[in-house]
């Protein structure tokens, strides 16, 4: 995801994205919360959400039905008025910035962004905000439990997990209260405990405890997801943009990259560029308008390997393996693996 003018052909559609009117920059954080909901769009301001996006802004949230719910066209007005900014996952931490009418101004942790150090910033319903801080002390000190195996994994509120309390992304992570085999009971924030399959998720005394992955373990994670559709601001296993994707499958392997295309290309440090002929599996390749501008940046995908890439391309085209786009756009490659 970029926020700056462009077009993309899809076929007979065309999307465009307009620049993000949001620019909050180094905002002390009020409070601190933890998401409520299975995940939490975070919009550019509290007037952008549409009828149509009731869905996702009531706790629970209903993330399915309203991806089901959208038109092309209505995924389409989400990128061309600039509404959506990111989401973030059920327990995640966001900083309390402000508050009117409801609606908190929050950073999403985690989401490493220019345009404010304590992460990506944007507003969303207060009622998706859990302020336990019980349970953030939990997820500050206990081991956790990472949902890794599948796209979206049920939370149940039963020991014999026959009672599926919400459908949660991949990359969820949740303090562990206990783990028997099969079992893991963990603590939310809305209060109490629930489970999690073993078969779903993985127990992890901390995010250095995750083994490094190869760049076919990235690969290989993000098959995952294929078929499932764009959104703009996506970053769950739900649907994704196409920044919140590369994010996302970096993230769940313990390694932090930058939220947006453009700043994912400058992350200042962290990545190597790569030539056409070195590309390997989990390199990171960029598109540019302006192959002299790194800030025209619009897109991003993975490579994985013989050709292809990885990508979450553009509003009514799923997650899909697509050839490498060798074209006029191409603006380079960069590998944040570093073995």
């Amino acid at each position: 995801m970029k926020r700056i003018i462009f077009a993309l052909a899809l076929g007979n559609q065309l999307v465009t994205a307009l620049p993000s009117v949001y620019r909050r920059s180094d905002i002390a954080a009020q409070q601190v919360g933890y998401i409520s909901v299975s995940v939490a769009t975070i919009w550019t301001d509290s007037s952008k959400p549409r009828p149509v996006d009731a869905p996702a802004l009531t706790n629970p949230a209903d993330i399915e039905g309203w991806l089901d719910s959208m038109t092309v066209d209505q995924y389409l007005d989400l990128t061309d008025n600039d509404r959506t900014q990111t989401q973030a996952l059920y327990g995640a931490r966001v900083d309390i910035l402000s508050q009117q009418d409801g609606w908190y101004e929050v950073a999403v942790e985690g989401q490493p962004t220019p345009k404010n150090s304590l992460g990506y910033p944007g507003w969303m319903p207060a009622a998706q905000v859990s302020l336990d801080s019980s349970y953030g002390q939990l997820l500050s000190n206990k081991p956790f439990a990472a949902v890794d195996k599948v796209a979206t994994a049920p939370l149940y509120r039963d020991v014999l997990m026959t009672e599926t309390y919400l459908e949660i992304s991949y990359d969820t992570r949740l303090p562990v209260i206990a783990h028997l085999g099969g079992l893991i009971q963990v603590a939310v924030p809305s209060g109490g405990s629930a489970y999690l399959s073993a078969r779903h998720a993985t127990v992890y005394d901390s995010i250095s405890s995750i083994p490094y992955p190869t760049g076919k373990d990235l690969v290989n994670a993000g098959k995952l997801f294929l078929g499932r559709p764009y959104l703009w601001g996506g970053s769950s296993g739900f649907a994704f943009d196409c920044s919140g994707f590369t994010h996302t499958l970096y993230d769940a392997r313990g390694i932090t990259i930058a939220r947006d295309s453009d700043a994912q290309a400058d992350f200042t440090g962290h990545g190597t560029e790569i030539a056409q002929s070195e590309l390997e599996p989990g390199d990171l390749i960029f598109y540019a308008s302006n192959l002299t501008d790194p800030s025209s940046i619009y897109h991003v995908a993975m490579y994985a390997g013989n050709g292809e890439m990885l990508e979450a391309y553009g509003a009514g085209i799923p997650v899909r393996i697509t050839p490498v786009r060798f074209n006029d756009d191409y603006w380079g490659a960069e590998r944040f693996l570093t073995h």
